[in-house]
């Protein structure tokens, strides 16, 4: 099911994004940016936080402030334009551009962003339940 709409009463222009698979859920909300729900099929939903020690040395690298203090929208794509600035950086100067520094999206990423909006106007012009997702 793929809500999207500016006029949801009462919901603030809160962004939620929820994606369910075979094995759980992830449910994050724009209003609660540094709380992560993951939702097992056969377990309790886990609460992940930002930059806690817990998560992954690629979580911690596109943090920018220690656990409890808020992070914005907005960081995410200084965390974009960061990576890549570090990634040619490195290139220019001959070196292999670290792991962690890679972590931005591609032409593959952007021509698949691309894609979804035009599914999803397909799917709202049809009568269609189900429309099958083409790149």
């Amino acid at each position: 099911v793929l809500v999207a709409t500016q006029v949801a009463a009462g919901e603030e222009n809160n962004l939620r994004l929820r994606v369910y698979g075979e094995k759980g859920g992830l449910d994050w909300q724009q209003a609660d940016n540094n709380t992560l729900l993951l939702k097992h099929l056969d377990g309790p939903t886990e609460i992940l936080r930002t930059n806690a020690p817990y998560l992954s040395a690629l979580a911690r690298h596109n943090a920018r402030v220690p656990p409890g203090h808020p992070e914005g929208y907005i960081e995410a794509f200084a965390n974009i334009y960061r990576n890549f600035a570090l990634t040619l950086q490195a290139e220019l100067a001959g070196e292999t551009p670290s792991p962690a520094a890679l972590d931005y999206p591609g032409i593959e990423e952007g021509v698949r962003g691309m894609a979804f909006i035009e599914n999803v106007i397909a799917s709202g012009r049809s009568d269609q339940k189900w429309t099958e997702f083409t790149v």
